[in-house]
């Protein structure tokens, strides 16, 4: 049998095992194949408008004179398909006509073209020579996006290391682009974007048709240098059936090929503190260096047949950070609270339920009754160094994160013959990064990443086309993404947590380090490093496709079929407190029922703390090496139709099939909790299969719809309508005991005390497992685990998305485009907490599994749920011509969901699921980007000064840039302690009277709206505030730019020096105030989403 996933020797072992997978077996992926190559397409007639058939047409890609031919058909139509991205040359032959010819056309990756051609009566030797620019209007598909040349990603100031993914910023529809995740597991800073209304996890990212995504869409595995990409194709709504794995946007890169001709380049980018403006709040502004710096080089091996390209970059980022955090002043951590807003209750007296408490004379908790743990972790904390009212920012440190990325790309093309052509790819990309804590191996204030970490990463790209006939071309490609991230906490090694007394947490080397705290109200973790952390995660996905395209008559037939194998180790132990354990304390173990304000206040989650009376303790443990693998099979067809000459129609049908997961060992690689039964079913053994239960699903059927008419040579109406399969999008799967252990003790009512510093954590449990694999959950010992459950009919959710757009070709080279574009999703998987507490007021009464079977720690599992999205969509743009670019887009939209967060959050309210379906976190009702590139008409080269020392003086300046205008995001109003409803797993949310006065104030004592009319609701009920429904937080407004001089050199190399202007204005971009009723920062805005202004110098050399 041959092996899948065994590297074949030389080029035609390589090819001939890659064809024969692609045509004899059903398609593996998890995301499917973006169309790699373009089209292009047209009607060729004579002077009166009649078709003209049998016209000979040859293009040739003007870079590398490979040229290609066809005839025109009855029709007069021709199309030419899977072209490899260029600028060609068009020409027609019929004898008894002129020959005509068209220039500098480009063609891009996922793009179809149309150059229709007229042709007049006279002799064949007589050519016309048809001048314009290159088609500038979408006519032949009804998707929705956008087309990054590399003209304008190049010019334009890109932030995060020049990161490409910049660029979705101009896309309609999308969200401005932003860092998710840590230093460590995005260490390759990859950009996140929520694309109409969908979860940033339902975006694709692939490099020249190969996957470069986390399974999860997670992140994006690799960035290209910014001067190794010759586009970006953007798909964001309707696309072909080729196209699967994504409801938001999906994106392929396109590398640069080499040419006949040698070019190259030469470039470094830096800064350092002083080109940057000091913080908004923090008004420091600590030591920065960054410098990034590389070559390109591309040409001939073999003129006309064989070219190569690569790349190298090397960046340096050590980057000034200011970390601002909630700390205890001297008299909280000496027990004195007599300034305190709220009253201090005394624990040990009155009853369980918190009834008959009396509270501490004057406020302040006797000596005696402080924990000795507490009191020797507050001695290591320093004291508050900036001025801040109680409970609030009262702590700065600056701070240095060191960061090393080296990466590079090598590319190969090659035309074997006429009918075959070869291209090869080879990226590896490799960041190192230190990030120090600032309480030292205490981690804490708020900055709970902190530590060591690195990341390897490959990719690579094979792509074989062949011209099998005029009418049949095969495209067979593979690839294979790579990553191995590890990271270490700042504390790895150390047994802090047991020389303070606090038991069982320090038991190994993957335990070491201080245990997390958690306090209402201050900067969390108070001392404690993630709990994400340390980890040891890699991921390979190997990937093959095929795809034909027949030519028959005025149709042209896609189909083809992918498959994907991956495999993702993720020995990470986060889900509940982490490997060191976790300490949560709040203000209910300290109050009093009916005491709303002390049941959400700061003063006594810390007076909890000193007490040691935490609400829930927990600690999460490896056993063995987790991981799943999964094959997808994927098989589309479509048909582009060409009616007319006016009229395309594109119907298409994808199927998706995705194989439940299985461990990376086949016994005992998974474990699910089986709610119905409490019992845990071990993968592999006599009575549980190795998916655990899970269903195969083959419903995935996605029909693909659209029409584009064009009404005039400058008018096109388009419309589609597509159905997408969205694949599960979680890591934390069926990992529970004995794959992985934990202890989770939650308080049995919202005033009690759920364990203590003092007395730890119990010791690890051995794992038996019986022969039949199901393992009794309801034992002591388990009991109190968190779980995972994951339903036996878990099957991949659909979004159904349509649009019709409206474009109009206008003058001076400008396009207009509206476009209604929407969106519903349908069993769309989202965390959903099984056994949170469904009624309000019975405390872990109302958890279900407590009723069942005692049981009162957390079960997450998966609920089918809906999304929706609406929007216009505006686009004027002017393609770049005569050294002008413009793109401006404009969106109104509105985005809902049920759950919180950008990606697959958890559910809110599950006592009243309704609760919670509202706006997304994300939603912004308006947004506007604009970006541009303007060469000034001065020069040898320009309109105006062509010689002269004036004209060397004025000449080569250019300018371009971004300016954004969005709308606030929806605040989040809560109550900063939810155990007043007495229903565990449940937000709280205060009552509002009216609509609360936007005041606009920035900063401490300056409240952003009014608070006076908030209130807390009365013990065990809702408050009236919805979720996201009330207020928006502060709008945003930026401008980057980007001021170049371009300069001759020596033998037809040019020189750049340029200024990037980050935050030019130097406009603060404040983030949402605070919406925890209850915390002292309640109604302020204490930080900034972005950083003040910022310039970053370049130097470019190109020849």
């Amino acid at each position: 049998m041959l092996d899948l996933f065994r590297p074949a020797r030389g080029v035609r072992s390589a090819l001939v095992a890659a064809c024969t997978l692609l045509l004899l077996s059903g398609a593996w992926s998890t995301a499917s194949a973006q169309a790699v190559k373009g089209a292009l397409l047209g009607n060729i007639t004579d002077d009166g408008g009649l078709a003209l058939p049998g016209v000979t047409v040859t293009i040739t890609e003007q870079n590398t004179n490979i040229t290609y031919s066809t005839i025109a058909n009855e029709s007069g139509y021709y199309i030419f398909s899977n072209l490899k991205d260029g600028t060609y040359k068009v020409e027609s032959e019929l004898s008894g006509f002129k020959k005509t010819v068209r220039e500098n056309v480009r063609v891009d990756v996922n793009q179809t073209v149309r150059v229709d051609l007229k042709m007049e009566v006279g002799a064949l030797q007589e050519t016309i020579t048809v001048v314009g620019e290159s088609p500038a209007l979408q006519t032949d598909r009804a998707d929705t996006g956008r087309i990054i040349p590399s003209v304008h990603l190049q010019e334009v100031p890109l932030g995060f290391n020049r990161n490409f993914q910049g660029m979705l910023l101009t896309v309609p529809g999308a969200t401005r682009p932003f860092r998710p995740h840590s230093e460590f597991f995005n260490a390759q800073d990859s950009l996140s974007t929520n694309v109409n209304g969908q979860s940033r996890l339902a975006n694709n990212v692939q490099i020249e048709g190969v996957d470069d995504n986390h399974r999860t869409g997670l992140l994006t595995t690799l960035i290209p240098s910014a001067e190794a990409i010759e586009t970006v194709n953007i798909s964001t709504s309707n696309y072909d059936a080729e196209f699967g794995r994504a409801g938001g946007a999906i994106t392929n890169v396109t590398l640069r090929s080499g040419t006949n001709d040698l070019k190259g380049s030469v470039f470094a980018f830096g800064n350092n503190e002083k080109t940057s403006s000091p913080g908004y709040f923090s008004h420091s502004n600590p030591p920065t260096k960054y410098l990034q710096s590389g070559f390109t080089l591309g040409g001939p091996i073999r003129r006309n047949k064989l070219f190569y390209f690569g790349d190298y970059q090397h960046t340096l980022d050590n980057a000034g950070r200011t970390q601002r955090a909630t700390i205890p002043n001297a008299d909280f951590r000496n027990g004195n609270f007599s300034a305190a807003p709220t009253t201090i209750y005394n624990p040990f007296t009155g009853n369980a339920d918190g009834t008959g408490r009396q509270p501490f004379p004057g406020n302040v908790i006797p000596q005696e009754l402080i924990s000795p743990i507490a009191k020797a972790i507050l001695a290591n904390l320093p004291a508050p160094n900036i001025a801040g009212g109680l409970g609030q920012t009262n702590y700065q440190q600056d701070y240095v994160r060191h960061k090393v990325t080296d990466s590079f790309d090598a590319k190969v093309n090659y035309q074997l013959s006429s009918k075959d052509q070869l291209s090869g790819r080879l990226s590896f990309m490799r960041p190192e990064i230190t990030d120090p804590p600032i309480f030292g191996i205490d981690g804490g204030g708020g900055k709970d990443f902190s530590g060591t970490g690195i990341d390897n990463t490959w990719s690579t790209g094979l792509n074989y086309t062949r011209t099998w006939s005029s009418t049949l071309v095969m495209e067979a490609r593979g690839g294979m993404n790579y990553y191995h991230n590890e990271a270490l906490s700042a504390g790895n090694g150390l047994t802090t947590s047991t020389e303070l007394g606090i038991r069982g947490a320090n038991i190994d080397e993957w335990t070491s380090g201080i245990t997390s705290m958690d306090i209402g109200g201050f900067s969390s973790p108070l001392v404690g490093f993630a709990n994400s952390l340390p980890w040891d995660r890699s991921e390979r996905t190997v990937q093959f496709a095929t795809v034909f395209t027949k030519l028959a008559g005025n149709h042209t037939i896609k189909f083809g079929e992918d498959m994907r194998h991956n495999r993702d180790f993720l020995l990470q132990t986060q889900d509940n407190g982490g490997p060191r354990g976790q300490f949560v304390f709040r203000g209910t173990q300290t109050s009093i029922p009916g005491d709303t304000a002390g049941n959400a206040g700061f003063a006594n989650s810390f007076a909890s703390y000193l007490l040691d009376w935490p609400s829930r303790v927990q600690r999460d443990l490896k056993v063995v090496d987790p991981g799943v693998r999964q094959n997808a099979f994927f098989t589309f067809i479509q048909d582009k139709w060409a009616v007319s000459k006016m009229l395309t129609i594109d119907l298409g049908l994808r199927h998706e099939y995705y194989t439940p997961f299985i461990g990376l060992v086949d016994q005992g690689g998974l474990s699910n909790y089986d709610s119905a039964t409490n019992t845990l079913q071990v993968a592999g053994y006599t009575n549980v299969s190795k998916s655990v239960g899970v269903k195969s699903y083959w419903k995935n059927f996605a029909p693909r719809a659209g029409m584009s008419l064009r009404l005039d040579d400058k008018t096109v109406v388009r419309a589609g309508y597509g159905v997408s399969t969205i694949p599960f999008p979680d890591n934390s799967y069926a990992y529970n005991f004995p794959v992985k252990q934990n202890n989770q003790f939650n308080a049995p009512n919202s005033f009690a005390r759920a364990g203590s510093m003092a007395t730890g954590f119990p010791d690890p449990i051995v794992a038996e497992i019986p022969a039949s694999g199901i393992i009794d959950a309801g034992t002591p010992a388990l009991r109190n685990q968190g779980y995972f459950n994951v339903p036996s009919d878990l099957h991949e959710g659909s979004l159904h998305s349509w649009n019709v757009a409206y474009q109009r070709q206008l003058p001076g080279n400008w396009t207009a485009e509206a476009a209604y574009v929407g969106n519903r999703g349908h069993d769309i998987a989202t965390a959903y907490p099984a056994n949170a507490g469904l009624v309000l007021g019975a405390d872990n009464a109302g958890r279900p599994l407590n009723v069942l079977f005692g049981k009162t720690a957390d079960v997450t599992t998966w609920k089918p749920l809906k999304t929706e999205y609406h929007s216009l969509q505006v686009k004027v743009d002017r393609r770049f011509s005569n050294g002008v670019l413009f793109t401006n887009s404009y969106t109104l939209g509105r985005g809902r969901s049920y759950n919180t967060g950008d990606s697959n959050g958890g559910i809110p309210t599950p006592a009243d699921l309704q609760r919670s379906w509202a706006r997304t976190d994300q939603d912004r009702l308006h947004a506007f980007v604009s970006s541009f590139l303007y060469q000034l008409p001065f020069g040898p080269d320009r309109h105006w000064v062509k010689t002269g020392a004036l004209s060397q003086i004025l000449g080569g300046w250019q300018v371009s840039g971004f300016f954004t205008a969005m709308s606030g995001l929806p605040i989040n109003f809560t109550m900063n302690n939810s155990a007043g409803l007495r229903a565990p797993g449940n937000t709280q949310r205060p009552n509002v009277t009216g609509v609360p006065a936007v005041l606009g104030g920035i900063g401490p004592g300056n409240p952003w709206f009014d608070q006076s009319v908030f209130s807390a609701p009365a013990a065990n009920d809702w408050g009236n505030v919805r979720r996201n429904a009330l207020l928006d937080g502060p709008s945003l407004v930026n401008l980057d730019a980007t001021i170049a001089k371009l300069f001759g050199l020596p033998h037809g190399a040019r020189g750049e020096f340029r200024v990037d202007i980050f935050n030019a204005t130097n406009t603060p971009h404040f983030s949402r105030p605070n919406g925890a009723f209850g915390n002292a920062n309640f109604g302020f805005v204490t930080g900034t989403e972005t950083d003040m202004r910022s310039m970053r110098f370049g130097l470019k050399v190109t020849f």
